[in-house]
């Protein structure tokens, strides 16, 4: 895991893929025209439905944002290894090309959505999000390649492509998976420091939301009660997504807390250590290891995973199922 904080946007770009550590699964390209991509999503599966994000930089560090773009899909070959990063994967005579989609500006939570704009170059004060094709399914698993085209508000285009992994099986838990009964630390639990509930507490500041931090996810399920969970790192997130979306789901718990529990577990037990939490590590750790987040899960109230997000969230996104909930 690391927390180093990312200046170029083509690193930045970078720690989508990396989450909370781990390889990258892509390969960005388009660097030439000015715009680099890469694909944010974590857990691609075949053969299931499945929500791709893109994230489209400059290499000054502006953000690509608002409007739509197309993108277009090649099956590059069996994922017998992991891409080496800086590597160019050409589509092969063979491929197989999946019919092209339409991505939609996803703004992260506090940004500006910019409705109506078209697709602009912004700072990040401005505008920041990745593009999402809501539901897409591969047909089978390996390496993708990914080419998102699209024109600026100026009249000039883009086009930039980037590697990604489709995998056979998830490797994280997934909607209709019987959720685990974890006993993350809350508030008043004995020997549990306020930086191990909430990054933002280190140095003795306050848990900026002690509300995301009464109830753990083992006495939400037992109570019956839905649970809105986000696993999330606000100082250390090297995608820097961490704070905004814990932030939407502390808002959500002002207005939604007759309708579910809302937990947040915080991914460092002692950072300066480098020891996760066991929460995250029983939802979000796989098979390799290769831990990342933000993740956020709605579990409803027979115990089962009713939402996953990965990366970016939007209050759109999880509201209506929020919304839908019997009061408690």
């Amino acid at each position: 895991m690391r927390s180093s904080r990312i200046a170029a946007s083509v690193a930045l770009v970078t720690a989508f893929v990396l989450g909370c550590g781990g390889a990258p699964a892509a390969s960005p390209s388009g660097a030439g025209q000015g715009i680099v991509a890469e694909v944010a999503s974590y857990q691609l599966v075949a053969e299931k439905p499945g929500r791709l994000l893109v994230a489209l930089l400059a290499n000054d560090n502006r953000w690509l944002s608002f409007g739509t773009v197309d993108m277009t899909f090649s099956y590059l070959g069996e994922a017998t290894g992991t891409p080496t990063s800086g590597v160019a994967y050409a589509v092969p005579s063979s491929g197989v090309a999946m019919e092209g989609s339409t991505a939609t500006f996803l703004a992260i939570p506090g940004s500006p959505e910019g409705d109506g704009r078209s697709p602009s170059l912004t700072l990040p004060e401005d505008g920041r999000g990745v593009y999402a094709v809501e539901a897409i399914t591969f047909p089978r698993a390996g390496y993708w390649q990914v080419t998102a085209r699209g024109k600026l508000g100026d009249a000039s285009t883009f086009n930039a492509d980037a590697a990604f992994t489709v995998l056979d099986r998830p490797a994280v838990l997934t909607v209709g998976d019987r959720a685990p009964l974890t006993d993350n630390p809350v508030i008043g639990d004995p020997g549990v420091s306020a930086a191990s509930l909430d990054s933002r507490a280190a140095g003795g500041q306050p848990i900026p939301d002690p509300e995301l931090h009464k109830t753990s996810i083992a006495d939400a399920i037992r109570a019956g009660h839905p649970a809105l969970v986000v696993f999330s790192t606000p100082v250390y997130c090297v995608s820097r997504f961490c704070g905004p979306v814990t932030d939407l789901v502390a808002d959500l718990a002002a207005k939604y807390e007759a309708r579910a529990d809302f937990i947040h577990v915080e991914i460092y037990e002692d950072f300066a250590a480098g020891k996760v939490n066991q929460a995250a590590l029983d939802w979000l750790a796989p098979d390799n290891g290769d831990l990342r987040e933000p993740w956020t899960f709605l579990i409803d109230a027979d115990g089962r995973i009713a939402g996953s997000w990965d990366t970016v969230v939007a209050r759109k996104e999880i509201e209506p199922l929020l919304a839908a909930l019997p009061v408690k």
